[in-house]
């Protein structure tokens, strides 16, 4: 029986997501038809659309209301695209507001195939009452967490814990050696490894405080070498910026494809909150967490969010074992402080090492490949329908 299914990603984690779950749902079945909306890494699946994503790369609450009615006009264009295909499911991947839209829009046209919601919003976090709402939206939530079932089992959501796929990949395999013929340098005595995010307004905020923060290194630390691996779709942005900051005009910007090499290389490393810090933490590197949202996004959260971190090894493992400075706290002395006991004291960097691999090893579970078993969850919830 040939099933078709229609996947929709609306930013850059979301479309990685759908690039892993596409190979595996291939992997799982010689017969799949697959279409989708997503960006880069779903078309080197072979999955693509004219449907441009890059506008759905939303930060915050101010930056959403500016954003609704080009959020509105998409969530239109993604439900046409999908009733014309008319699949036997949907997977809608992350980004809560536009999914949540999307699956309402599918509802009204009349769409009576499954739809499934891949990631849950983090009402373990903040906003308990998305459960609800989610539960009325969609008929299957695919969870990366294993704490999230709870909050959604007793709205009657039916609950498929698949894990991570960040754990997918194994984040201990790039080589240093590799990264240092690409910059045509000897192997320096320390590396700091800076991450400045994955969307515009991330970039934005955060590029003054972590320049201040290379700047205070460099002074203290003559020879430092820094680097930073930048995905294509925000490399035009972050150059340009960093023009206009002298301390960044020796980062040693490269391709995201030497991300793993970067991170074999970091005695530490500068990182925006998100799916990185859990990649820095499984390969080991002694990272510092920094975010910023508008003033108005922050007061919101504060009120709301109910967790004492940001990072997910940091709340999986209960303690700061990544230290975070956010809003004011995120500055460039603040920063460069918090690297400097990783590059100073061996001891030390070698002993936070194991402890975020520690915990990360318990946080990937058992299993196999959390990819995999989301295609065969999908696969299940598609069966009875055959």
């Amino acid at each position: 029986m040939t099933h078709s299914v229609f996947l929709v990603a609306a930013e850059r984690s979301g479309d990685d997501l759908g690039a892993g779950l596409i190979k595996e749902l291939r992997n799982h079945s010689t017969s799949i038809q697959i279409e989708g909306i997503g960006g880069s890494a779903m078309r080197a699946q072979n999955v693509a659309s004219d449907f441009d994503i890059s506008p759905l790369s939303i930060l915050g609450f101010t930056e959403a209301i500016k954003s609704y009615p080009v959020v509105i006009k998409k969530v239109r264009e993604a439900v046409n695209l999908i009733m014309k295909s008319n699949p036997d499911a949907v997977i809608l991947i992350d980004s809560w507001g536009f999914m949540l839209r999307v699956a309402w829009g599918l509802r009204k046209a009349g769409y009576k195939g499954q739809l499934i919601k891949y990631v849950a919003p983090q009402v373990w976090a903040m906003r308990e009452g998305r459960a609800k709402v989610l539960a009325n939206a969609v008929d299957h939530l695919l969870t990366i967490h294993s704490f999230d079932a709870p909050y959604f089992d007793k709205h009657g959501l039916p609950v498929h814990y698949v894990g991570n796929p960040v754990f997918d990949t194994d984040h201990m395999t790039g080589d240093k050696s590799n990264l240092y013929k690409l910059l045509k340098i000897q192997e320096p005595q320390r590396v700091v490894t800076l991450l400045f995010g994955s969307r515009p307004k991330e970039i934005d905020r955060l590029i003054e405080p972590i320049s201040e923060a290379v700047s205070i290194l460099k002074r203290a630390h003559p020879g430092l070498v820094f680097v930073s691996p930048v995905s294509s779709s925000v490399e035009g942005q972050l150059k340009q910026l960093a023009l206009s900051y002298p301390s960044l005009s020796d980062v040693h910007f490269v391709e995201e494809t030497h991300k793993l090499d970067c991170f074999a290389a970091a005695n530490a490393a500068i990182a925006c909150s998100g799916t990185v810090t859990t990649q820095l933490a499984d390969a080991g590197v002694p990272t510092v967490v920094t975010y910023k949202l508008s003033a108005t996004t922050f007061f919101f959260a504060r009120m709301l969010y109910k967790k004492d971190y940001i990072s997910i090894v940091n709340i999986a493992a209960d303690e700061a074992l990544m230290p975070e400075f956010i809003q004011g706290d995120c500055r460039g002395e603040v920063l460069a402080n918090a690297i400097v006991p990783y590059l100073e004291h061996e001891d030390l960097r070698v002993n936070t090492s194991e402890k975020l691999r520690s915990q990360t090893q318990k946080m990937r579970g058992e299993g196999g490949r959390a990819s995999a078993r989301a295609a065969k969850a999908v696969l299940e919830i598609l069966r009875p329908n055959g």
